[in-house]
């Protein structure tokens, strides 16, 4: 991390919007080229090379690479989006549950005989995806979580709230913190909204919330037990963040500990060479919705990091073909248990590139470029659905009970 500190802010910031700008023109290479096949209008696939036909993961994550570069209303067409629509819509069954055939056809190899295909977190990825592709098409930037019903195997709202709880507090967060908060997260936002509709009263959401607060680690701030790596436990409260810090607006305690935990990572010798794009879009989501909380913590620190990182992103994850990689130097293989890619290939995937336009656009706000490129600022996975005070007060005092 010393070359945070040898150059100038202005040096970084300048070299920062150079890397950004070429970053821009590669993607919009790499995403004509990853367009569906046959020509078809509005769906793409994972990359180049790829075992699955174009999908709605790919897609999706395509269109966030497009919003968050600028390239959207470049790259996309009228056409784009009214047959994007229409296949989303052709895929949609019943109880808003989606099959893709693309992905669902046809199970990885390996898959165990007897499991049940797919697997309900398979099909919950299937929905949540698709129906951010619509979204997208629609004219909205982020995804959501409080509009579906989750698939076979999880609570239904008719089951009851308590059984949603009892999932929620049964997931395996000392054995990957980064999957049992994922899950938890949903069935949490999913609660919120049943509770909205009418199903049950506000406290067994209120009980989700706080155990969520109860089993944070004091001593880091981070969720995870210590002995997982910490980039999953940064992954873990990443998840937790869209229903905490966004939806709910409320406080974190120890938050001047995650942010340090956060810059931590990014100073490990070997970061640049383990770092995925999720790490890297995690770890800035996780500080910038931090920093409100407490503003003065490291602030001068966060800016130079996000300057620097802005280049330093683009460098590792780079690809010749225009993208980026998920990985550093290799795209990713899998999604959410689907095999995408045939072993390792040195080019440029959907999720690489989704991840880390994402946490550019984080740095873009945070190092001050806003306005001074055409990536955009809007990084936030939901904007303007934070709640009304109506319904945050009764959160707001539990979790101010944790704080203090």
């Amino acid at each position: 991390m010393n070359a945070v500190w040898d150059e100038p802010l202005d040096t970084l910031r300048t070299r920062a919007l150079e890397a950004l700008e070429r970053q821009r023109a590669g993607l919009a290479d790499w995403v004509s080229r990853v367009r569906g096949e046959e020509g078809r209008a509005g769906r793409f696939r994972w990359a180049k090379q790829t075992t699955r036909g174009a999908n709605v993961g790919a897609t999706n994550y395509v269109l966030g690479a497009l919003i968050h570069s600028g390239l959207f209303d470049h790259a996309i067409t009228e056409e784009d989006a009214n047959a994007g629509i229409a296949w989303i819509d052709a895929l949609e069954g019943e109880a808003g549950q989606f099959h893709d055939p693309a992905l669902l056809d046809r199970p990885p190899p390996g898959w165990p005989q007897g499991e049940p295909w797919p697997s309900p977190a398979m099909q919950q990825a299937v929905n949540q995806y698709a129906t951010s592709v619509r979204r997208r098409y629609q004219g909205g930037m982020a995804e959501r979580h409080g509009d579906l019903r989750p698939p076979a195997g999880w609570p239904q709202p008719e089951d009851g709230p308590q059984a949603a709880l009892a999932w929620i507090k049964t997931r395996p967060y000392d054995e990957n913190a980064w999957s049992a908060c994922s899950h938890a997260m949903r069935m949490a936002s999913l609660m919120l909204q049943w509770h909205k509709d009418g199903w049950f009263g506000i406290d067994p959401v209120i009980e989700a919330v706080r155990f969520f607060y109860e089993i944070q680690d004091p001593e880091t701030g981070l969720w995870g037990t210590p002995d997982q790596r910490k980039n999953v436990r940064i992954n873990g409260t990443f998840k937790l963040f869209p229903l905490l810090r966004e939806q709910l607006d409320l406080p974190i305690p120890h938050a001047e500990r995650v942010i340090d935990q956060v810059i931590a990572e990014w100073g490990r010798p070997d970061y640049d060479e383990r770092a995925s794009g999720c790490d890297e879009w995690d770890n800035w989501y996780v500080v910038a919705l931090l920093r409100p909380l407490v503003p003065e913590h490291r602030g001068d620190e966060i800016e130079r990091i996000a300057a620097y990182r802005i280049a330093r992103t683009v460098e590792v994850f780079g690809q010749p073909d225009g993208g980026l990689s998920f990985h550093p130097g290799v795209a990713s293989r899998h999604w959410n248990g689907f095999d995408m890619i045939e072993g390792a290939v040195a080019q440029s995937d959907a999720q690489g590139a989704a991840t880390l336009s994402r946490g550019l656009t984080v740095c873009v706000d945070l190092a001050g470029l806003n306005g001074a490129t055409s990536w955009t600022d809007q990084w936030r996975h939901r904007p303007g659905e934070r709640e009304p005070d109506a319904i945050r007060e009764p959160f707001l005092e539990t979790a101010e009970a944790f704080v203090a």
